[in-house]
């Protein structure tokens, strides 16, 4: 299973979080999904890939780009 971190410009207050988490949560491989505001972190479990989850926030009011991605052993 991976774990990709990504950092979302702009999501700052809950309605934020509710429209970025939205468009990712439904993604085929996407098995947990957590979001910051304070940070502008979600966190995403599953097997899905980074590429994936950038394309899902493509063409909305966020920027994102990936921090890290780890695969468990």
């Amino acid at each position: 299973m991976k774990t990709i971190q990504l950092y979302v410009e702009g999501m700052r207050c809950p309605r934020c979080v509710r429209e970025a988490t939205a468009r990712l949560r439904d993604l085929p491989g996407v098995a947990t999904l957590t979001a910051d505001r304070a940070t502008g972190r979600i966190n995403v479990t599953g097997d899905v890939s980074g590429a994936a989850l950038l394309d899902a926030l493509a063409g909305s009011s966020f920027t994102a780009e990936i921090l890290s991605a780890t695969t468990d052993a």
